[in-house]
């Protein structure tokens, strides 16, 4: 359902000639009623008829092949077929938890180019024929043989049973709903993959930081004083409710940055 909607927002983008460039995981959030939408548009670019973008845009790990081509100036530029390309790559991730191609930050364009051209991706064999099918067609290396708009995407055999008119009529029930009381994300991903292996580094930082202890305290209280979090519950609740937890809170930060400045000196 989530790739059917997707596919449904991307076809009104592409009807009002704008290109996303940045369709991926992370930009494909879902609303309280578990239906995808599409975000993040700082990429995105309108296009007239026959134009072409130029510009190197986009996550790498879901760019389309001839993206790579227009950096290396071979080709003239790339049209909204790309976002299909990179609606393949979510696909392929949501089924196998991994991109068909791997490869790393270190990999020039060339070698990426190289990489996607000449390999093959990977279509487990308990896959269904329709759907080892859909995926390769989607993921096609050839533009013109892709899979690149509404109509070849719901007439394709894998898709061919969904009706998409009730998937716009968001009348299909989703599989998950997310909870308004509860965080459907880790907020400490990205931290955790920045910090490996860099022990010996906080641990300096933590040693240097004792002759600075009043003024890291100080710091820390101007910020919490000037952030205000916002809270849907809280700002429901009757007056003396919230009185009460915003003097539990500032009990619990002065509290927390005591301890931070204590941890800063061991």
């Amino acid at each position: 359902m989530y790739i059917c909607e997707i596919a449904l927002a991307l076809d009104y983008l592409h009807g009002e000639m704008i290109v996303h460039r940045d369709v991926k995981p992370d930009n494909i959030l879902p609303d309280d009623q578990g239906h995808a939408h599409l975000t993040d548009f700082n990429l995105a670019i309108r296009l007239p008829p026959n134009a072409l973008a130029t510009s190197f845009s986009g996550t790498r790990p879901y760019m389309a092949p001839e993206i790579m081509p227009v950096a290396l100036g071979q080709i003239a530029g790339y049209d909204h077929r790309v976002d299909w390309f990179s609606l393949g790559v979510c696909f392929y991730e949501m089924l196998r938890g991994r991109r068909p191609y791997e490869y790393t930050a270190h990999f020039s364009s060339q070698q990426v180019l190289c990489l996607m051209s000449e390999s093959c991706i990977a279509l487990p064999s308990y896959w269904s024929s329709d759907l080892i099918s859909f995926i390769s067609m989607i993921l096609s290396f050839e533009v013109a043989c892709r899979i690149a708009s509404l109509r070849a995407f719901s007439r394709h055999c894998y898709k061919e049973r969904i009706d998409m008119d009730v998937v716009l009529a968001k009348k299909m029930a989703p599989v998950f709903i997310p909870r308004s009381d509860t965080l459907n994300c880790d907020p400490t991903c990205e931290l955790d993959e920045k910090v490996v292996g860099s022990s010996i580094i906080r641990r300096q930082r933590r040693l240097s930081a004792t002759s600075g202890d009043e003024e890291l305290e100080r710091a820390i209280d101007e910020l919490t004083r000037s952030f205000t979090a916002y809270n849907r519950h809280v700002q429901n609740l009757p007056q003396k409710q919230t009185s009460r937890l915003d003097e539990e809170k500032s009990s619990l930060t002065k509290a927390n940055a005591g301890n931070f400045s204590r941890n800063a000196t061991v």
